[in-house]
């Protein structure tokens, strides 16, 4: 319990310490080097902490305009944390399909040569990739898949949803696949497999229930490549996620608030991932 309050500690800190950096580091004119104000930090953390006490979570400038924060988080909350589940969720699936379930078929091996191509690729570099042939398909066939106002809809977040997809896919497939060569290889699979033991209950009974701890270690940097991803998709497609508060402002309540929200969102994420690890298992691996 300690160790737990501990750690809020040390996150709450670090977050706003980042989100102050645009306050507390400044340019020297004269010498040209950086300059470190750590004198404010304690008015920016005792503004923070007054203003969530008073039940509000502060402004930020839109424009010309000044809108509470409150106002507006809950639907761009939304939009980021469908776009991040939505993501991750495609990738675990798609992992353990090709990785696992029907790794045996040639086209999946097909399928793991496109991915470990894929794999060489800076994410930044497929984005912007995918974006230009997305125009492409536009101007040749007439149909739009993606749309860069923020009011675009379902145009406006299936696109962002699979672009933020792509990097945890790509990890988590190279992560499977290696595994589940190297459990394949196990005395005990060998042992199923003599005694004419199906591949499919194999793969379901056995290679998974070994797998799986594997992935539950990497899922967090799974989801941190998702968040990752999202911060630069959200910019550069114009998405009304949570990323606004942090792109769109110069203000620490605003920036704060915005990490902070991404933080409850990794959150949501895992915890809905382990959930879903947790149902598959009960509802179809034997114990």
């Amino acid at each position: 319990m300690v160790r737990a309050v501990q750690q809020i500690f040390i996150i709450f800190v670090l977050i706003l310490l980042l989100a102050a950096l645009p306050k507390i580091v400044s340019v020297d004119p004269m010498e040209g080097g950086l300059e470190w104000n750590f004198g404010s930090l304690h008015e920016i953390y005792g503004d923070f902490i007054m203003e969530i006490s008073h039940g509000s979570l502060g402004s930020y400038q839109l424009g010309r305009q000044t809108r509470p924060i409150a106002e507006d988080i809950g639907d761009n909350f939304l939009t980021s944390l469908q776009i991040v589940l939505t993501g991750v969720i495609s990738a675990v699936f798609i992992s353990l399909l090709f990785g696992v379930f029907i790794s045996r078929f040639r086209p999946t091996k097909i399928f793991g040569m496109m991915f470990n191509i894929l794999a060489a690729i800076p994410d930044f570099i497929i984005i912007v990739m995918s974006m230009i042939l997305a125009v492409k398909v536009y101007k040749v066939t007439g149909i739009r898949v993606i749309s860069l106002r923020p009011d675009g809809g379902a145009l406006n977040t299936w696109f962002p949803t699979m672009l933020v997809a792509i990097a945890p896919t790509l990890y988590l497939f190279k992560l499977v696949s290696v595994k589940y060569y190297q459990t394949s290889g196990e005395d005990y699979i060998k042992t199923a497999v003599a005694k004419g033991m199906g591949l499919s209950y194999i793969n379901f009974q056995h290679v998974y229930k070994n797998i799986e701890p594997f992935i539950k270690a990497e899922l967090v940097k799974v989801i941190s490549l998702a968040i990752g991803n999202l911060f630069i998709i959200e910019y550069i497609m114009n998405v009304s996620g949570i990323t606004k508060f942090v792109f769109q402002s110069h203000e620490v309540q605003p920036i704060a608030i915005g990490l902070f929200a991404m933080l409850l969102i990794s959150l949501i994420v895992y915890v809905s991932i382990r959930l879903l690890f947790y149902l598959f298992k009960r509802g179809f691996i034997y114990e």
